[in-house]
């Protein structure tokens, strides 16, 4: 399975509603950004949030699951968002915040100064 366009203008068109983001396409999916920082997945019609050891509880109480690889059990940094919550901005604004703060605080691209930054397509308006 891949990502359907119908999918990812949803998605992106839900969070453009709460906070400025991007995307770029992937492999069989899209990372979303918000200021140059990748806080989003998406994989197969299906959207993830980055979490962070201290946010990785606040998905698991909600009984969002982590993104499987297939045929690979790994811990993984991303969780799957309950796509009723791409309808209620106040929530979606908080998870976003959250997956935000959990993505810039991996962030920081003066670690590595040969890495080229990739400009991400902006929403469609």
């Amino acid at each position: 399975m891949s990502l359907s366009n119908a999918y990812l203008d949803y998605v992106i068109a839900s969070l453009s509603r709460v906070a400025e983001v991007a995307y770029r396409r992937i492999f069989n999916g899209a990372a979303v950004y918000h200021h140059g920082v990748q806080f989003a997945l998406i994989v197969n019609d299906r959207l993830y949030f980055r979490a962070d050891d201290c946010s990785r509880s606040l998905y698991e109480q909600q009984g969002m699951h982590s993104l499987q690889p297939r045929g690979v059990t790994v811990q993984s940094d991303f969780y799957q968002l309950h796509d009723s919550l791409l309808d209620e901005p106040d929530e979606l604004r908080h998870w976003v915040r959250i997956a935000i703060d959990a993505s810039s605080a991996n962030y920081s691209p003066e670690e590595d100064p040969s890495i080229i930054p990739l400009m991400p397509r902006r929403a469609r308006a």
